[in-house]
């Protein structure tokens, strides 16, 4: 399977790195202050979860080596990776969810 190629000449790895190196490289971050927990209950956080894959040994090299070379985590450079694929995905089939049916269905 080839990689499809851009108008810009570029395929789908070159552009989605192209993209996390035109981004905005981290520098000194000032020490967080010390802040006190909001007593909302509504208060949204970013939530994230351990998920652990197997892959070519080729694939790995290739991650690390992108994150390193462009000063990024690697879990910050295989999130944009999979966030790219999905939107690429939802394109092409629509939106993804966790729900098969609604509930009017089901009652």
């Amino acid at each position: 399977m080839g990689q499809q190629a851009f108008p810009n000449g570029l395929t789908d790895l070159e552009s989605s790195v192209k993209d996390i190196t035109q981004k905005a490289k981290p520098t000194e971050q000032p020490k967080p202050q010390k802040q006190q927990a909001p007593k909302e209950a509504s208060v949204i956080r970013k939530a994230w979860q351990h998920f652990t894959f197997i892959c070519a040994v080729e694939i790995v090299v290739k991650i690390k080596a992108i994150a390193r070379i462009e000063g990024f985590s690697i879990r910050e450079v295989v999130e944009k990776f999979l966030r790219d694929g999905i939107a690429r995905y939802e394109q092409k089939h629509g939106a993804v969810t966790n729900r098969k049916k609604s509930v009017d269905e089901v009652l």
